[in-house]
């Protein structure tokens, strides 16, 4: 039967858990069994690669487009693990870092416009930001935001981080570099619409 109800959605939460544990201690203490300890992943809640491509239909390379689905439907796979397990501590942390350092890969991706005056590959992350406001294209708030996002992506050079990575990202950063990465998407398909490019 379908869970109709939060009563029923607790019990079937509860109960899923407990087999999950079960699945996980039995699948620990039996190696050779752990291929047949598998859940499946539910379906609807990853976006398919051709969802997230229609969003960027403004990257004018097929294969960029492409290549940017797929980073997204990786990101969905962490949205999942934030927003539908009890993972915690610096497990969740790090999860959440690896969420935003997505977001800032695709940022950096889709902000790169060869052959427009500032926004090419020979500029920095910080200066094309500086070019879209020029152009108005988004505003000082939402540059300051997608270099904030931008400056946690940079954190995946572990060797150069001056900073304990210990309780550092939270529930609210990664809310954070999402709101900016939705923030970007019209404005940059409204520019790249109205060049005619």
């Amino acid at each position: 039967m379908p869970i109709a109800n939060r009563q029923q959605l607790i019990q079937a939460t509860t109960e899923a858990s407990r087999l999950l544990q079960e699945i996980s201690d039995y699948a620990n203490d039996h190696p050779d069994d752990a291929d047949f300890a598998k859940v499946r992943f539910p379906a609807g809640f990853l976006r398919t690669a051709y969802y997230h491509r229609q969003t960027l239909s403004f990257v004018a390379d097929a294969q960029l487009r492409t290549n940017l689905s797929y980073s997204l439907m990786a990101h969905d796979v962490f949205r999942w693990l934030i927003t539908r397990t009890t993972l915690g501590l610096q497990a969740r942390d790090m999860v959440i870092k690896e969420a935003i350092c997505i977001v800032g890969s695709v940022v950096e991706s889709i902000t790169i416009f060869p052959g427009e005056r500032g926004v090419g590959r020979n500029s920095s992350f910080a200066n094309r930001m500086t070019r879209l406001v020029d152009l108005q294209v988004i505003d000082q708030a939402l540059a300051t935001e997608l270099n904030w996002v931008w400056d946690i992506r940079c954190r995946e050079h572990l060797m150069d981080l001056n900073l304990r990575e210990w309780n550092h990202y939270t529930l609210d950063d990664w809310r954070r570099s999402v709101t900016a990465y939705r923030e970007l998407l019209p404005r940059l398909r409204a520019w790249r619409t109205a060049i005619g490019r």
